[in-house]
């Protein structure tokens, strides 16, 4: 407990940014690959695959998740 109270009061990390950072590819799984997933594996909801915005959902899915990678790169 003390050497972990004392590596944050070393290094000072910024919460808010931390919370940012490991939300943000959270955030853009749920909103974009996990109903595209769905739609793959859920039986009812097999009417929707095959559409063209499928497509394009899972594309924006990528890009947001590169912009991620690409932020964490020095």
């Amino acid at each position: 407990m003390i050497l972990s109270c004392r590596a944050v009061a070393t290094f000072n990390p910024s919460i808010p940014g931390m919370i940012e950072t490991l939300g943000g590819p959270i955030i853009a799984c749920l909103l974009f690959l996990m109903p595209m997933y769905a739609i793959r594996r859920v039986p009812a909801l097999r009417q929707y695959s095959g559409q063209a915005s499928n497509v394009f959902v899972v594309l924006v899915g990528l890009v947001a998740l590169s912009a991620i990678i690409y932020s964490f790169m020095p």
